[in-house]
């Protein structure tokens, strides 16, 4: 009996060094820009300066506790919807201190250092723009991991989504999120390759409405946003080669290009177009988004344009792309250039089923997608 016991006690030590030691040697992340960062434990706490939608729809509300500031600077003038949703939904989001622009690569390192989280968690640009603000977090012990949901490609939004649930100890429910985006990509690329060639190639013109009327608002080449999506699904965006990753067209160009579908982004940019500039998103009655994205057909010369006469305008939200919902507005593009190949896909239920899913607290309203509608 003694030599019974003797032997459990010795496997079940045996058991917890193993622990122990499994839980000493901690885990590596390898980001976006290939660095390989090791973590000895699950981090308690985060700077967020990039992707906060993202960072709570893979650690639930209760992450939000984990974080201890944002990049709040410009967050309500840039997107006034989904800065009001966020900030009802989760009023502690106010209280949280701000290190730097919402919609810019401008880090406050003062006051990162001062928080001294475990994490800061950037995009690719504020990475490239802050090398040396880096080095100085890292030497200082904040662990620096670089996420990407811009580039709209596949591989980086499910590493960066696999990444946040290894931070957050929630990798069943990136594995889930990583599972849904790529099945439903993948669904819309092996269905648009397998369609006879001369449906492909429609000529497009996407352009995110924020300067109003007057002015052109920036459009995007193949490797970025919008520009990114339309590469995908084989259409022939009139941006995709621009020589900047974003930049607004000529406006005779847009004319003499004649594209047979035109795509509107809009949000709430609040800055002086606000009057006319293109509405979509969080808080923005359908009505609303009608009648602005009507005022675009309006344009001079855009009564010569194929998309216009054949009533192929549509608007879509500029501030859902970013995070792992976006698949939706693939799905919806898709469905737009190819209609009957998509006809059973409903994009924007797609979209509500999984912010439901994901961030049930997420208390919203809006308009994401719309086919102008000229009775209206």
């Amino acid at each position: 009996m003694f030599f019974k016991k003797a032997a459990l006690i010795l496997a079940l030590s045996s058991i917890g060094m193993f622990a122990v030691s499994a839980s000493a040697a901690g885990f590596d992340v390898t980001d976006v820009e290939g660095r390989k960062v090791h973590f000895d434990a699950v981090p308690k706490t985060f700077v967020v300066a990039n992707y906060i939608a993202n960072f709570m729809m893979v650690g639930g509300s209760p992450s939000l506790d984990k974080v201890v500031a944002l990049t709040k600077d410009g967050w309500e003038d840039t997107r006034y919807g989904e800065y009001q949703v966020f900030t009802k939904s989760f009023p502690k989001m106010k209280d949280l201190p701000s290190i730097g622009g919402y919609h810019d690569d401008i880090l406050n390192a003062e006051k990162i250092l001062s928080l001294h989280p475990d994490v800061l968690l950037i995009g690719r640009t504020q990475y490239a723009e802050n090398n040396q603000r880096i080095k100085t977090f890292e030497k200082a012990g904040i662990k620096v991991v670089v996420l990407d949901y811009h580039a709209m490609t596949t591989a980086n939004h499910t590493l960066s989504t696999e990444i946040l649930g290894k931070l957050l100890d929630r990798e069943k429910i990136a594995q889930a999120q990583n599972k849904t985006y790529k099945d439903s990509l993948d669904h819309v690329y092996t269905t648009i390759a397998k369609l006879p060639k001369d449906q492909l190639g429609k000529k497009v013109y996407m352009e995110t409405a924020s300067k109003g009327l007057a002015r052109y608002g920036n459009s995007y080449n193949k490797d970025v946003l919008w520009g990114a999506i339309l590469k995908n699904i084989h259409a022939a965006s009139i941006a995709e080669n621009s020589p900047q990753p974003y930049m607004a067209l000529d406006k005779e160009y847009v004319i003499s290009q004649n594209p047979k579908v035109i795509f509107i982004g809009g949000s709430i940019w609040r800055n002086k177009s606000e009057g006319d500039q293109m509405r979509m998103g969080f808080t923005v009655p359908e009505s609303q988004s009608q009648e602005r994205l009507a005022a675009f057909t309006t344009r001079p010369g855009w009564d010569k344009i194929d998309a216009v006469k054949n009533n192929q305008v549509y608007g879509v939200d500029h501030g859902s792309l970013r995070n792992m919902a976006d698949y939706t507005f693939t799905q919806y593009m898709a469905k737009v250039l190819y209609p009957e190949a998509f006809k059973d896909i409903d994009p924007v239920k797609n979209l509500n089923d999984y912010y439901k899913t994901y961030l049930p607290e997420l208390k919203y309203d809006g308009t994401f997608m719309i086919h102008l509608n000229k009775n209206k």
